[in-house]
């Protein structure tokens, strides 16, 4: 039988179906974790509860909501050689270098480490799910001169890394804020840095490689980098009075706004209203410093009555972390603790089903060049 002949994809393979999933679903205005709406888990749910609906397939009732609980609480801590890793590993390195390097390092002092069965990755994602959060503390801790804090088995997820992180220094709310924000970056499909894990995957690499590469994928600032830049440009801009000249320089010049747009969503990201509203709440809480929420809204209302063009959930983190007293350039790191859940997920799924993912490419190069000597050349 003969092979096929390859079809060319379109560049960035849009519109291309590259994987069957049970994990999640993505659809303009729609966003499905194993069936459950976005809008059901969001304003109800703890983040442990959405990783294990993710990771086991269903959400636990209480007793298995409990003993997820206390396996996640348990492995949080990090081992000396893990912390020696991130304590020693340069000043200029980001927070997206140290989670990716520390995580790879992880898997030398995994118990399961070479087993890619589907109980063994189970367990893998939990420990990874749990050390993520610890490791992110450690290292903004670090670069704050200060000394890491222990995980607390007493707290919750959200309410346990806002500690380790600010400790009494952290927002009342932050705890709060942060659980719907890591559910809400908890999975989005087959995006770039979960198709860069199934990849990994799916030649037989083992979890931490695979969270691995996504950690890489999730650094570059076309998937993961809009938060910084968001705030950058409502630094830029600066008041809400000069936000129709920079409206005017920017579409004169074809600028691209950081946290506009995005390329499932034509109409509305579906997780953007929940920031939008604890940006706005905890803008009304802050008394002085830049108007950074109402330069957002004059801006969102002045881009649009010229063209349309949505706002993505990073728009709205950008502030919301900003008023959590977070730095912006944290705001991918931030997602990477929430998106660990959804990798550890599709990369069991890869491996539970695997064919090695392995598409043709077009040739746009030379032919028919002929060889000759270094003499002749």
């Amino acid at each position: 039988m003969s092979k096929a002949t390859p079809v060319i994809a379109p560049r960035g393979l849009e519109g291309v179906v590259a994987a069957a999933t049970a994990v999640g679903a993505v659809a303009d205005g729609n966003l499905q974790y194993r069936g459950y709406s976005i809008d059901q888990l969001a304003p109800h749910a703890s983040y442990e509860e959405v990783a294990h609906l993710l990771l086991m397939g269903a959400l636990p009732n209480a007793a298995a909501l409990t003993a997820f609980k206390t396996e996640l609480a348990g492995h949080r801590a990090l081992s000396p050689f893990l912390l020696g890793i991130l304590e020693n590993m340069s000043p200029r390195g980001t927070a997206m270098d140290v989670l990716r390097t520390v995580v790879s390092a992880s898997a030398a002092e995994d118990e399961d480490e070479g087993d890619n069965s589907h109980a063994a990755n189970l367990r893998k994602a939990v420990r990874l799910t749990a050390k993520m959060p610890t490791i992110l503390a450690a290292y903004i801790r670090r670069r704050a001169g200060e000394r890491p804090v222990s995980p607390d088995p007493a707290l919750g997820h959200a309410a346990n890394f806002a500690q380790m992180a600010f400790g009494d220094k952290a927002h009342p709310r932050a705890a709060e804020v942060l659980n719907t924000c890591f559910i809400l970056q908890a999975e989005h499909g087959l995006n770039a840095s979960t198709f860069a894990a199934r990849i990994t995957a799916a030649t037989l690499a083992d979890m931490h490689a695979a969270v691995t590469a996504g950690l890489a994928a999730l650094k570059g600032p076309l998937h993961g980098g809009a938060t910084d830049g968001t705030m950058r440009m409502l630094d830029e801009i600066g008041s809400v009075a000069a936000v129709p000249t920079f409206v005017d320089k920017s579409f004169a010049s074809k600028y691209k706004f950081p946290g506009f747009g995005h390329r499932v969503y034509i109409n509305v990201d579906p997780r953007a209203k929940y920031l939008r509203r604890f940006a706005g709440e905890l803008a009304a809480m802050t008394a002085k410093g830049t108007p950074y929420f109402a330069i957002q809204e004059a801006l969102v209302a002045d881009v649009n009555s010229r063209r349309h063009f949505p706002v993505n959930v990073d728009y709205y983190a950008a502030t919301t972390y900003t008023y959590l007293g977070i730095p912006s350039d944290l705001g991918t790191s931030i997602f990477a603790i929430g998106r660990i859940a959804g990798w550890c997920a599709h990369i069991t799924e890869q491996h539970d089903d695997n064919r090695l993912i392995r598409p043709e490419s077009e040739y746009t190069g030379p032919t028919g060049r002929v060889w000759t000597p270094v003499a002749g050349r």
